[in-house]
């Protein structure tokens, strides 16, 4: 991502920065008078902390929940043009358990958060933020007003189905299913919500790894995950079509699934330029 210096002698005076200045804004957040608006942004985001779905087990832990929300208002306050939408909240934890976890030696869902320190849980909460704030910056028109980056994926989903399976786009439009009543969910919490716990490590070293390509990777996604299951959708009808998406058999998937999907999104994508 950028965040790590690649000369190793400057990273550990990099990162003391970073930290340190970022302990700097949170602070000075916690002493500023707030503002009504602001208030009403915190509350929302307090809101929604308790319906994050991914690693929703870590979030019963007070000191894991303060520090994404501070996290998340943080970033707000500073970004005022995407501010804070629903949906960031499960983008933002994955990075600070990830984190928590390395102080460990253990994939994620084996931390063990009473044997965090103090110490520990600023470190992570900071290098959260700046990689959380720079993985954001890759879509930052999918969280502007309107939230136009989605709009235009949904749009590019849409294309890309007719493209690819012109009876299934047939289908759905009959049945008035528009890609809008799925592929927004997706492309807004980028299919976190849609894996469990176990394949987000994965899901996510895939995002980073794409870089600034993330928003077309996410649209060939989509594509990839409908034709999945093109024979079962075109004998469906409306309900059932909407009923599938809302619990997708992608809840139950294993890594080895998830891999086999993320190579065959990397092949459409050169097949579907």
């Amino acid at each position: 991502m950028g965040y790590i210096p690649l000369n190793a002698d400057r990273r550990k005076i990099s990162l003391g920065r970073k930290r340190i200045k970022y302990t700097h804004l949170a602070e000075k957040l916690d002493n500023d008078i707030l503002g009504s608006d602001d208030l009403v942004l915190l509350h929302q985001i307090q809101i929604d902390l308790p319906r994050t779905v991914v690693y929703r087990e870590f979030l019963e832990h007070a000191e894991i929940r303060l520090a994404v929300q501070r996290v998340l208002f943080t970033r707000a306050l500073r970004n005022p043009t995407s501010s804070y939408v629903q949906g960031m909240n499960e983008l933002m934890v994955p990075f600070l358990i990830a984190f928590l976890a390395e102080f460990q030696a253990v994939p994620p869902l084996e931390l063990d958060v009473s044997e965090i320190t103090t110490s520990q849980f600023h470190v992570a909460e900071a290098d959260s933020y700046w990689c959380f704030c720079k993985f954001l910056g890759v879509m930052q028109n999918h969280y502007t007003f309107g939230q136009p980056g989605i709009q235009e994926s949904c749009f590019k989903v849409k294309e890309l189905l007719k493209r690819a399976d012109s009876e299934l786009y047939e289908h759905l439009t009959n049945e008035g299913v528009d890609v809008l009543h799925f592929a927004f969910r997706w492309l807004n919490c980028l299919f976190l919500r849609e894996f469990p716990a176990k394949c987000i490590p994965r899901l996510m070293d895939t995002y980073l790894a794409e870089g600034d390509d993330l928003p077309h990777f996410i649209e060939h996604f989509c594509l990839v995950i409908l034709l999945k299951w093109s024979a079962q959708f075109k004998e469906m009808t409306f309900q059932s079509i909407v009923s599938f998406i809302q619990n997708p058999p992608t809840k139950r998937w294993t890594v080895s699934e998830l891999e086999i999907a993320l190579s065959e999104t990397h092949r459409l994508r050169t097949t579907f330029l």
